[in-house]
């Protein structure tokens, strides 16, 4: 919900968790068949190597089908729902969080390369 990401705080803590649907409090977006898909965040579409080599370990891991959207974010797809906790932990050791593409909030900034 995006009320419920009004202050820039964790959206799944204290009371806010309640306000979430399926797909809020999963990180991810329901598909077809009952799998899920996971987007990290790419903030500007700058991504370190260890997260490059991270998506690929994670995409092996769980035997995920990957692809880079229309947004310049990396997609994860066929994740199964037991599976998402241990997914986000592997992601989130290199400091990737939920690419919100399944809420109602602000999911794309198209950005510069910029000259540095």
């Amino acid at each position: 919900s995006i009320l419920a990401s009004l202050h820039n705080e964790k959206v799944l803590e204290g009371d806010r968790a309640a306000l979430q649907d399926t797909n809020d409090r999963s990180l991810a977006n329901m598909q077809r068949g009952g799998s899920y898909s996971v987007v990290p965040r790419v903030p500007g579409g700058e991504i370190l190597p260890e997260q490059l080599i991270v998506l690929g370990e994670v995409a092996k891991k769980y035997d995920l089908y990957s692809k880079i959207t229309g947004a310049q974010r990396v997609d994860l797809f066929g994740a199964a729902k037991a599976d998402l906790p241990s997914i986000w932990a592997d992601l989130g050791k290199v400091g990737f969080e939920s690419g919100h593409a399944y809420g109602k909030a602000l999911r794309t900034v198209k950005s510069c390369v910029g000259s540095s």
